[in-house]
């Protein structure tokens, strides 16, 4: 992942939003940065910068969340990935390769999710959202499964969003 390029921090004067895209993989990432604070320290924006530079092992850990969850009951991402199933059954074929299984449909959807977006909450009770969508005709489509995760990676919550 390259570094992604934020305007300066003005540690006395934040900005409430930074926002920044980068290359990731064979796609762009959208990361941005939200303070609900006028000022920080040094400390603060390092954890951030330290943060963003892990990335890829945190989208890496978050895999295992949504496989986790995908084996649960109730499953968000079992819903996400089976109103997929049914709402582009039309088109469900040109993203995977459609069996008259359901299991296996949502099984191989999932590995049609794509990380999109990391937004950066250092004030919240979770430190940052994950978001995954599926591509539909080369656009992620509008319905996200948004994982939030605490700064040392562990796992917050699972949710879906649109």
């Amino acid at each position: 992942m390259e570094r992604p390029k934020f305007e300066k921090f003005d540690l006395n004067n934040l900005e409430d939003y930074y926002a920044a895209t980068v290359r990731y993989g064979e796609r762009e990432l959208e990361i941005d940065i939200n303070f609900e604070v006028q000022s920080t320290d040094q400390q603060e924006i390092n954890k951030i910068l330290e943060f963003i530079s892990n990335i890829p092992s945190y989208d890496s850990k978050n895999e295992i969340y949504i496989h986790n969850d995908l084996n649960k009951n109730p499953s968000v991402t079992q819903d996400y990935l089976l109103f997929y199933t049914e709402e582009l059954e039309d088109d469900l074929q040109n993203i995977i390769e459609k069996s008259d299984e359901m299991a296996t449909n949502i099984s191989r959807l999932r590995e049609k999710l794509n990380l999109i977006r990391v937004g950066i909450y250092p004030q919240a009770d979770y430190f940052a959202t994950f978001d995954y969508s599926i591509d539909l005709d080369g656009e992620p489509c509008e319905q996200l499964l948004v994982i939030n995760i605490n700064a040392d990676g562990s796992l917050d919550y699972i949710t879906w969003e649109s």
